[in-house]
């Protein structure tokens, strides 16, 4: 008789998740404003303008406001870690909506007569130009016309995978019978279907796994004031109250403690992907919790 595998699944970490869509398309504008990026002027303006919701169905001076903010002040920073350099690649601008393969409707959403570039409807639609956190197709960067990714630069892992003892690591074959890597190129159908993902993490907590829910704070694309804003959100009394964690005798980060072994956690000074901006403050606190001690 043949044994079924079992997974004794004892709890989960996320980092910088899409999560839901309210709480992390509203908080860039207040994340922008918090990190320096935009004037107290501008955030006053579009506060005033958009009443507190800074994405989806809003007014046309909220919607303006807003295009000033993500595609005037903010458009040559790397939206996954504000710190980092921003590469920055001519032929993405000049063809991201010129694919010829889309629809002329699909492809002329962002022309406009406007001073700013509205491109309200692509929000919500595409993980390029919003999150993936709505309903239907994500639309992905190569299916824009661009293979490059806005503000970053593949170079350095063009050449990681093009070495042949890499390729031989990972069972790639050899760059002499399929040819160089390529970012992002391949076509993936990704459908999204599930919504909001906030009633799924209370559901797991309420049934006892332990679940770190960590974030780089300066990632644009997640800011971490929306991911703590939901875990909030979850109505869990809180048993660690904020407090710094430390690496190599320097804080590292700050974290808070909820019942139902709840944490949030950020890493100061990281991006999006965390364990890539900062391995070994990654590698300390995934040890701590994976066995159970305190950050």
């Amino acid at each position: 008789m043949a044994l079924k595998p079992r997974i004794n699944l004892k709890g989960y970490l996320i980092g910088n998740g899409a999560t839901d869509a309210d709480y992390d398309l509203n908080s860039f504008v207040p994340f922008a404003h918090g990190m320096g990026l935009i004037s107290t002027d501008l955030f006053e303006d579009v506060s005033a303008a958009c009443h507190g919701t800074f994405w989806g169905k809003v007014n046309d001076v909220c919607q303006e406001n807003i295009d000033r903010v993500r595609w005037v002040e903010l458009k040559d920073l790397n939206t996954y870690n504000i710190l980092a350099p921003c590469y920055h690649h001519p032929e993405v601008q000049e063809t991201a909506f010129v694919n010829s393969s889309l629809p002329s409707s699909f492809r002329k959403l962002g022309e406009t007569e406007r001073p700013f570039p509205v491109r309200k409807r692509m929000a919500g639609l595409s993980w390029p130009l919003g999150l993936p956190v709505s309903s239907g197709h994500v639309t992905l960067w190569p299916e824009l016309g661009g293979k490059s990714l806005p503000c970053t630069s593949d170079e350095l892992a063009t050449i990681w995978l093009d070495d042949e003892d890499v390729r031989a690591a990972i069972h790639a074959k050899p760059k002499s019978l399929i040819g160089s890597w390529e970012l992002n190129t391949a076509r993936i159908d990704y459908i999204h279907d599930t919504g909001s993902m906030v009633e799924y993490h209370k559901k797991f907590t309420a049934m006892g796994y332990r679940v770190l829910i960590y974030s780089g704070d300066h990632d644009l694309c997640i800011p971490f004031t929306g991911t703590e804003a939901w875990v909030r959100s979850l109505g869990y009394r809180v048993v660690d109250s904020w407090r710094p964690w430390h690496f190599g005798g320097q804080v590292a980060g700050y974290t808070q403690g909820y019942d139902h072994n709840l944490t949030f956690l950020t890493i100061k000074g990281s991006g999006h992907t965390v364990p890539e901006y900062k391995p070994k403050e990654s590698l300390a606190f995934y040890t701590h919790w994976l066995f159970g001690e305190k950050i």
